[in-house]
């Protein structure tokens, strides 16, 4: 990776309070999803429920701006991607028509010109929730997320068991004490083709599929960072995906973060430096997996990291620390850095603010 950090362990970390890069958001913003063009962002769904919004970063008096509404009703976890002056947003968790919770393979066009949604007629060959969505070679891939089958049918289950606690005891038991193999996280790389609305299989991922992972794009590169590979186990992993030729490459690079992983972290790139940082995991669940605990977050508290890393040399380097931990918000690239905005804090609190991060030399800023 060229024009790299040089190496530098715990760089200081400046927060300006006073200086936010983007107004606060509407309504306090997690487990949804967003886009940039150039510099209006977009961002909706999760907690904002159908509501989305755009921001003009380069105005002077930068605000918030309530679009058309989300026709597919309110979705967490969906994905989206800004391609041919479209935005394209799949799948997500939601309700269905009974009320049930599942998992969803629809895509819906978003006409940013016009204001205007369109449902596709197009469908996944598989449920897209937890999945990394990006844009490559002017088409979109989407790799990684939950099985929609098991991940519907515990949802099923729950609901049938209709507030019976010793049934729900027993369900969760099943559901949360399988091995990480058993719960068929997608490996496939799939790309959707926005001019014939078609799906295709694009190849596989060599190691277990994750979900709720981080995906940065460098050129013809795309860095899948983190996850879970199972409900409430993460992994440290960090994966490259190479489209430089005709023949897509997998690569496993050094893992990042402590052994437990994080999920819902943020990355992006600044000088050419890939920076990591943030996300939410279980302290100890590795270990107790390793020891045959399946149900291996059992009794644990989820905690939100600070830690901010940059890949340097072939390693990651601790580089810095946000001011407080967050995951589950959009980053999204811009003017030399990336952007996080929203996320959900300690006890899931869902937070209303938005930082830039940037490298420059041996320091990483946080604004």
């Amino acid at each position: 990776m060229k024009n790299v950090l040089t190496a530098t362990v715990l760089a200081v970390t400046s927060l300006v309070a006073d200086a936010a890069v983007l107004p606060e958001t509407p309504v306090p913003f997690k487990s949804g999803t967003g886009v940039i063009d150039k510099n209006t962002v977009y961002i909706g769904l999760g907690s904002a429920g159908t509501a989305w919004y755009k921001l003009d970063i380069h105005s002077e008096n930068k605000k918030w701006i309530a679009l058309a509404e989300f026709p597919g009703g309110a979705r967490e976890q969906a994905t989206s991607a800004f391609i041919n002056g479209n935005i394209y947003v799949f799948g997500g968790v939601g309700k269905n028509k009974q009320g049930l919770t599942q998992v969803f393979n629809d895509v819906h066009m978003y006409k940013p010109e016009a204001n205007t949604w369109v449902k596709l007629m197009s469908h996944a060959p598989l449920g897209m929730a937890g999945n990394v969505t990006f844009v490559q070679n002017n088409k979109v891939f989407i790799t990684g997320g939950v099985n929609q089958n098991i991940f519907n049918g515990y949802f099923e289950d729950l609901n049938d068991a209709q507030g019976n606690k010793d049934i729900i005891a027993q369900i969760n038991h099943n559901y949360f004490g399988k091995k990480a193999e058993d719960y068929l996280f997608s490996k496939m790389l799939l790309s959707f083709n926005p001019s014939s609305q078609q799906w295709s299989f694009a190849g596989e991922s060599p190691w277990l599929g994750t979900a709720g992972a981080t995906a940065v794009n460098y050129g013809k590169k795309t860095y899948l960072i983190n996850g879970e590979v199972k409900p409430g186990l993460r992994t440290d992993s960090v994966f490259e995906i190479d489209f430089s030729d005709r023949n897509i490459k997998w690569h496993k690079l050094p893992p990042v973060s402590s052994p437990d992983g994080v999920a819902g972290g943020f990355a992006g790139m600044s000088n050419g430096s890939l920076i990591f940082a943030g996300g939410a995991g279980f302290k100890g669940s590795r270990k107790a997996y390793d020891s045959g605990r399946n149900y291996a977050h059992e009794g644990l508290t989820k905690f939100y990291s600070t830690d901010i890393y940059v890949w340097n040399e072939g390693e990651w380097h601790k580089s810095g620390e946000l001011t407080e931990g967050r995951a589950y918000g959009v980053s999204l690239p811009w003017n030399n850095g990336f952007l996080i905005i929203g996320g959900e804090t300690s006890g899931g609190k869902a937070v209303t603010d938005s930082l830039w991060i940037t490298a420059d030399k041996a320091d990483v800023k946080v604004r």
